[in-house]
């Protein structure tokens, strides 16, 4: 009589952990989808204002701060330039309020994970 209970207790438990989990999921990635995409699109502008900028250096700009600003930038969104060269350039973007980081690679910094100029994101576990 009790092996019966204990096992639908274990299995009720198990249910209920699974569920949250579920929960948890589902809920970070309805929350942090709006600020992905905010730090995506920042990116790609980046890629694309390096592409100008290189046209007229001998090289990507090497800070955020060498390229002309846009009037509207997403609120909230950090970029900074990683790596840069003659060759190609790595770029990461955050937002204040999502704990995860995307990054932009274009030339030489373009490897396996990374197509040239596609933001990639990672999503920090909390």
């Amino acid at each position: 009589m009790r092996r019966p209970l204990i096992i639908i207790a274990v299995c009720l438990v198990l249910a209920g952990a699974a569920f949250f989990l579920l929960a948890r999921h589902i809920e970070r990635k309805l929350v942090d989808t709006p600020y992905i995409a905010g730090v995506k699109h920042e990116l790609r502008a980046v890629a694309a204002v390096q592409e100008a900028y290189r046209v007229e250096h001998p090289s990507y700009a090497t800070d955020i701060a060498q390229l002309p600003a846009k009037r509207d930038s997403i609120f909230g969104v950090r970029l900074r330039v990683v790596a840069a060269s003659i060759d190609g350039f790595l770029a990461e973007g955050r937002h204040d309020i999502w704990t995860g980081r995307c990054v932009i690679a274009v030339g030489s910094f373009v490897g396996d994970s990374l197509k040239a100029a596609e933001p990639r994101c990672y999503s920090d576990v909390r």
